[in-house]
């Protein structure tokens, strides 16, 4: 038996997922017979002359070649690229593969162009600005080393004076030491950053540095590198290698995925930090190894119906069939649906329009005089009276109005009441429930009844969203104990509700909350411009705290996102067309498509722009699109260019985002009637949200444009 193991990189799965078809069959056939036994004869390495004794290449048919790592000793080998024979050796040649000495990492880094490396570290100290001008002057050699900063690029990082720099070096460095230079640069110390990083707090008592597969067991190294324990294990990463997510996991990731918790958990981080991906992982890391009993459930839930189906489906594509059966994947509206059904109880849900219509009869009924706007009722009603249960009218006149920004004494709320209450008594002579009603419901029935649910654990994605009545629920489902309550979210994502403290609805996250901060879907340009829209306002930390994107960083440059407003709606259209001409005209080295149909997304702020004005514009220019709405699985089989409204796209990525419309009278969406100007505020406030998401679901190239006068949004 072979006792030989090969591990593959992510760069080495990147560049697989870029070859022709018919270069990634015999790139398979290589892995396999490698994996098989990478000792045998019929595998003929190659010295590179220029690289390394460790390097080595491996003919992939008849133009192809892989790079290999052969170990000095031991029974690791490592295959981290595969390309075109000139590129792959070009690739190879400008890189080194090193245990790194200090943290006993396995490490792939680029040597600097024009004989960069042959300075030495004791130059690059001597050249130190004295006024402490340079970027990591407060730091000494051995904390650079200790944050992952290989030795030969220890004096580029010495000449840094400006974050700017740190973006053109980047590209050289591993991304461990990446990460710890922007969280250095960013104004944490040393230990705070090592400790935002989960790193380790002193060296390895010895490096053994021919050591692959001791190197291999490194947290750091596992963000990099995996060894697929079998032949099955081997096709499925190559089936989907893109989806990287089910592999590679950050070291503070894997640390939350795996963490015991005697409480519940909270989990921020900005857009493309991976919380979802923590979640999924979490949640098949208890179905498949906390909970396994005959009878154990796991229940993932969400906002939405729509974000619900995308969890189910990439669940499903994660999870062995064991783990994915004890799953149960719904949105909470669903499951607080489906309990009071079962239960016998009233579902009938209010629709939008009988909701309007009932409102309008209450106002002329009960209303007297013109005091209030008539948008007055429905916004006093669902910001104060469901949000707080109020259900007389001795509990509104106590109730809080904070953010309500109309001031009413004893006689206004008097007199409101009486729509209200009017507008309730329509409801119940009719039989009707609003959602917040249904919530409430499937609350109180689980605090009355003795309801034995199956769930082991609950978790939660975009909590930030969730209503006081909601997470109250969430609180009521999970059993007490340990690893049962998992809650994943971010303030400046927030695009539905007010802020609301998890304390305050029973969930006491306190040590136990932790904050990604590393971007792995947007480049950092991107990143940027989409922060910009939301810098000077106040976001909340979902428990009374004001949140921060400090140390927030993506690990790619980037192209600068493109923005531009016309004054004809004829001169959008253009750039709408030549823009998308323009993406699906980019080939390979081999002619190859960079971007497929399905890779971008053009979105809007309504359904009715996109059907009335944006769907025709690509269809008239010979573009078949598919329009992102209730279904992955069968949207995912369609090919075309997608369509999708700016809330819908919260959960989506794609490599090109085009966002549309972009302009005054569009984003922010006006108000029909603003009624305070608190509400305006907060109503802009989720507006600045909305545009935060939709930007930040590009992963490589992002086109802002609109016509007329400019949303507010674009101005610097």
């Amino acid at each position: 038996m072979v006792s030989a193991r090969v591990a593959f990189s992510k760069d080495f799965l990147e560049a697989y997922s870029r070859l022709p078809k018919k270069v990634q069959k015999k790139v398979r056939e290589f892995t396999e017979k490698f994996q098989a036994d990478p000792t045998q004869p019929g595998i003929n390495f190659e010295r590179l002359e220029t690289c390394d004794d460790k390097v080595r290449s491996v003919r992939v048919g008849q133009d192809y070649r892989a790079i290999v790592v052969r170990p000095p000793r031991g029974d690791v080998f490592l295959c981290v690229w595969v390309d075109h024979h000139d590129d792959a050796y070009r690739w190879a040649q400008s890189r080194r593969f090193e245990v790194n000495p200090v943290v006993g990492s396995f490490q792939v880094f680029q040597e600097l162009p024009g004989g960069e490396l042959e300075t030495t570290t004791a130059t690059a100290t001597a050249e130190w600005d004295e006024k402490g001008q340079r970027l990591f002057s407060a730091f000494d050699d051995e904390e650079l080393l200790l944050g992952g900063v290989p030795e030969p690029l220890l004096p580029a990082v010495r000449k840094i004076h400006t974050e700017g720099e740190l973006d053109e070096l980047a590209q050289y460095l591993p991304e461990e030491a990446q990460e710890l230079l922007y969280l250095l640069a960013s104004g944490y110390s040393f230990w705070d950053a090592i400790e935002e990083a989960d790193r380790a707090k002193e060296k390895p008592a010895k490096v053994d540095t021919e050591d692959f597969a001791k190197a291999l067991e490194q947290p750091e190294s596992q963000r990099s590198f995996t060894i697929p324990k079998d032949e099955q294990e081997l096709d499925e990463m190559l089936a989907a290698p893109l989806a990287k997510w089910r592999i590679f996991l950050h070291p503070s990731q894997r640390k939350l995925v795996r963490m015991q918790a005697n409480g519940p958990v909270r989990v921020l981080g900005g857009a493309g930090t991976g919380k979802t991906v923590v979640l999924m992982h979490r949640a098949n890391y208890l179905a498949g190894e906390e909970f396994t009993g005959k009878d154990d459930r796991v229940l993932v839930t969400t906002f939405t119906k729509n974000l619900a189906l995308d969890l189910k489906t990439n669940l499903k594509n994660l999870c062995g069939e064991e783990a994915f059966g004890r799953l149960e994947v719904t949105h909470l509206h669903a499951w607080a649906f489906n309990l009071l059904k079962r239960a016998g109880l009233k579902t009938k849900v209010v629709r939008a329009e009988d909701r309007s219509t009932l409102f309008d009869q209450a106002i002329s009924e009960a209303a007297e005089g013109e005091e209030f706007p008539s948008s007055f009722y429905p916004e006093e009603w669902d910001r104060v009276v469901q949000q707080q249960d109020v259900d007389n009218k001795d509990a509104y006149l106590a109730a809080r109005r904070t953010g309500r920004g109309t001031r009413i004494g004893k006689r206004q709320r008097v007199q409101v009441w009486r729509v209200l209450g009017r507008y309730r008594e329509l409801l119940e002579k009719r039989g009707l429930l609003e959602w917040p009603d249904v919530i409430r419901e499937a609350r109180l029935y689980l605090d009355k009844q003795a309801v034995r649910l199956p769930y082991r654990a609950l978790l939660a994605d975009e909590v930030q969203d969730f209503s006081a009545n909601e997470l109250k629920l969430l609180r009521a489902i999970a059993p007490e104990g340990k690893n049962t309550l998992f809650l994943v979210g971010d303030g400046h994502q927030r695009i539905y509700g007010s802020p609301v403290t998890l304390g305050s609805c029973g969930i006491e996250i306190r040590g136990r909350s932790k904050r990604l901060k590393i971007n792995y879907r947007t480049t950092e340009t991107i990143s940027r411009r989409a922060m910009a829209v939301l810098k000077g306002w106040s976001i909340d930390d979902l428990d009374g705290h004001e949140d921060t994107l400090k140390g927030y960083r993506s690990l790619r440059g980037g192209v600068t996102p493109h923005i531009e407003v016309f004054t004809k709606e004829a001169q959008e259209a253009e750039l709408i067309r030549s823009t998308i001409e323009r993406w699906l005209a980019e080939k390979d080295d081999e002619g190859n498509p960079r971007v497929t149909p399905d890779a971008i997304c053009l979105a809007a702020r309504s359904n009715k722009d996109i059907a009335e004005r944006y769907q025709p514009i690509l269809e008239s220019a010979g573009y078949e699109t598919v329009l992102v709405k209730r279904d992955p699985e069968s949207e995912a089989k369609k090919s075309g260019i997608r369509l999708a409204t700016m809330h819908r796209l919260k959960g989506l990525e794609f490599s090109r985002v085009l966002l549309v419309g972009v302009q005054d009278g569009k984003l922010p969406l006006p108000l029909s009637e603003a009624p305070d100007e608190v509400s305006e505020k907060e109503h802009e406030l989720q507006e600045r949200c909305l545009f935060y998401v939709a930007a930040t679901r590009a992963r490589d190239e992002l086109v802002v444009t609109g016509f007329g006068k400019a949303s507010a949004f674009l101005l610097k």
